[in-house]
């Protein structure tokens, strides 16, 4: 499979601080953007792409969403090629769950980092299949033929009450910040076509935009950048991470 990436990890206008952060397989960033070309051979090592978006006072957002790419990254570059999904499901819901743990000790340990959180969405490619994770409310989206379908669930107040997301940003899942993480996993590989676009992105871009406009801009502009460019004119009241991924064949 060949993929074309565009990523972009940006503070916004109104934040001082990013707490956003993007991983493309062992690389992980804020504050920049980036351009790759991949090949992702039959039988190839896992490979990650994923956005973390922190959360917690202080440093504690910044560190959260570096730390949650961070190990990301290292349990991927461990995780054997072979196994089941059953088998897979359960060593990444063990992961996230450890880390869960990990997250809460500290903020019991160092008052500065209470409540220290971040959620994550990423496409784990294993084994010639394709894997949406998401924890929290950061999305997926498919855009075919110039149509948008959200892919992800939000964690979130809004998406299990109905009520408007800009009444409710209350998360009901993160990685830290909670008494507890679930994980949803969900194979992607019989969605997936030629020509298909992915966007992982942080809700700095789907707070300002709603759907409807990000299928408007996609049909008229291609990459990430545009995106970016109109979120910051609606406001840019949050971090935007954005990664745009385009399946070549």
């Amino acid at each position: 499979m060949q993929l074309k990436i565009e990523a972009v990890c940006d503070v916004g206008i109104k934040r001082k601080v990013n707490q956003d952060m993007v991983l493309v397989g062992n690389e992980y960033f804020r504050e920049m953007d980036n351009d790759y070309g991949i090949e992702i051979e039959p039988n190839a090592r896992p490979f990650f792409i994923a956005v973390s978006d922190g959360m917690g006072g202080h440093q504690a957002g910044e560190i959260a969403s570096e730390l949650v790419l961070n190990k990301s990254s290292e349990f991927v570059q461990l995780l054997k090629n072979g196994l089941s999904e059953a088998q897979l499901t359960k060593a990444i819901t063990e992961f996230y769950t450890k880390l869960h743990k990990e997250f809460m000790d500290e903020g019991e340990k160092d008052i500065s980092k209470k409540g220290m959180g971040a959620t994550l969405v990423g496409l784990l490619f294993y084994s010639e299949k394709v894997y949406l994770i998401n924890i929290g409310d950061s999305r997926c989206y498919r855009f075919r033929n110039g149509i948008l379908k959200q892919l992800s669930k939000d964690h979130s107040l809004a998406e299990v009450s109905g009520i408007q997301r800009k009444q409710s940003h209350i998360l009901l899942n993160s990685i830290g910040g909670g008494d507890a993480v679930f994980v949803d996993l969900k194979e992607m590989t019989p969605f997936i076509s030629s020509g298909d676009n992915f966007i992982l992105c942080s809700d700095g871009l789907t707070d300002m935009l709603p759907d409807e406009v990000i299928e408007t801009i996609l049909n008229r502009e291609t990459g990430a950048h545009p995106l970016l460019e109109e979120a910051k004119k609606a406001g840019g009241k949050d971090n935007i991470s954005i990664v745009l991924i385009s399946i070549l064949c």
